[in-house]
């Protein structure tokens, strides 16, 4: 068996070198993945033959791959009637259109795409799939669209990768079974990565990956939903937000960033992981977020009210001055699961602060605890600047902590540090367990404890 493999490598890898093609096409369902001919290297496989190894391009289970061949594959140019099928290939895209479209404008240059929409009652799809190092995707119009990501990797070197300047509804389907790499360029003027002007509802149990090089990972501009459906989605780097999203409005009904299912992580950001920004709130009713958090930024911000009904939230504060959830109103914890670890020096696991007189959302810096099970672990010091002195916290509420379910347990290690801050507490039910690194627990009626 083993012999067979090692024959259709060293056919395949003959037929590299002659071949006047420029690239070879991994094709794995309806999805493919283009490796130039240059690149491709050895080709190898594991020892029982499950998997092939084509060069530094990556690894395909056997089982998984139809074909690997040098032209197109054919799917690539089968779209349906009011579909827009985007095909990247190295250096090079092309644009098929469906037999029904009518209002779409396609300019293509190199691997840069400009897909211009004048259509006031159709939804069309944009189907995306391929590989470029060297190109982006840039879609306009006024009327809502879906975006199917089908398996493509796009890495921009002139701006962001991913353009959609709608301001209307954009369904974005992560399709299952593939993977999609996004990445900007360094640099650059613009907001992000993965940049949407309009409401995003995200679906598809696939994988998305996005590195932002400039601004944020992924910007945009009002409502963020993550459905039920919804896969994995990783930002990867951030030179600001991982994810900003947020219109500007006060008390706008399309401001806000909603998971309801699949796991997001963000790591390696300069400031916040998401921020719900510009009055904007933050409703958690499902799914599971990990958060690495820098130093000064905030796993989850939001300018208004935070909500929590379900789901997980894990998040480390190893830096200085980290806030793990910090909400600019008042904090409602109704149910799911948070685990926290507070090790920076002025870190905060959740903090509540209260908005001043001068903000258009105003009042607030209360938290109210009705069902939701927290874990801490509290171990960061007083972080000093100057004569200023801010101190580490598991909780802390700027005005009430209330508490009348769930279960929350933390744990503090360092003398200078606080389980739970505030100026009134409400305990009325549930369990609240706060020890100290002597193993005594340190609720007190009132004040820090």
């Amino acid at each position: 068996m083993m012999k067979k493999y090692l024959l259709f490598a060293f056919i395949l890898a003959a037929g590299l070198t002659a071949n006047a093609q420029e690239t070879v096409y991994v094709c794995q369902g309806q999805t493919y993945q283009a490796i130039a001919v240059t690149s491709v290297g050895d080709i190898t496989f594991s020892a029982d033959g499950s998997v092939v190894n084509i060069g530094t391009n990556g690894s395909f289970k056997t089982a998984d791959v139809d074909s690997i061949t040098f032209a197109l594959p054919s799917f690539a140019t089968k779209a349906g009637e009011k579909e827009i099928l985007v095909a990247y290939s190295c250096s090079n895209a092309t644009v098929t259109m469906g037999s029904a479209v009518k209002a779409v404008k396609s300019t293509v240059s190199g691997a840069n795409v400009t897909l211009s929409s004048s259509t006031d009652d159709t939804e069309y799809t944009y189907k995306v799939f391929g590989n470029t190092d060297d190109g982006s995707l840039l879609i306009k119009g006024d009327y809502k669209l879906t975006l199917n990501l089908s398996g493509c990797s796009i890495t921009s070197t002139t701006g962001a990768a991913l353009n959609v300047d709608c301001g209307k509804r954009i369904a974005i389907i992560i399709e299952d079974g593939t993977t999609n790499t996004f990445e900007d360029c360094t640099g650059g003027s613009q907001k992000g990565c993965f940049v949407v002007d309009g409401h995003v509802e995200f679906e598809g149990g696939g994988i998305l990956n996005i590195t932002g090089n400039t601004n944020h990972a992924m910007k945009i501009g009002e409502y963020l939903e993550f459905k039920k459906t919804t896969g994995a989605i990783n930002i990867l780097k951030a030179v600001s937000d991982g994810i900003h999203c947020g219109k500007g409005k006060v008390n706008n009904e399309n401001n806000y960033f909603e998971m309801k299912g699949g796991v997001l992580t963000v790591k390696n950001v300069g400031s916040d992981c998401v921020d719900s920004d510009d009055y904007g709130v933050i409703k958690i009713k499902g799914g599971t977020l990990e958060l690495t958090v820098p130093k000064d930024g905030k796993g989850l911000k939001c300018d208004s009210t935070f909500t929590m009904t379900d789901g997980t939230i894990n998040f480390t504060c190893a830096e200085d001055l980290a806030n793990g959830i910090k909400t600019n109103y008042n904090g409602f914890f109704n149910g799911g699961t948070i685990t926290g670890t507070v090790s920076g020096n002025g870190a905060k696991g959740i903090n509540g602060n209260k908005s001043g007189s001068g903000d258009p959302v105003q009042g607030g810096g209360c938290l109210y605890f009705n069902g939701t099970n927290v874990t801490l672990t509290v171990s960061g010091g007083n972080y000093e600047e100057g004569a200023e002195t801010t101190k580490c916290h598991g909780i802390r509420a700027e005005q009430i902590f209330t508490q009348t379910d769930g279960v929350i347990n933390i744990t503090v290690t360092n003398t200078d540090a606080k389980g739970v801050s505030a100026t009134m507490q409400n305990l009325k039910g549930g369990t609240l367990n706060v020890i100290s690194s002597s193993g005594v627990n340190a609720v007190s009626a009132g004040g820090d404890f």
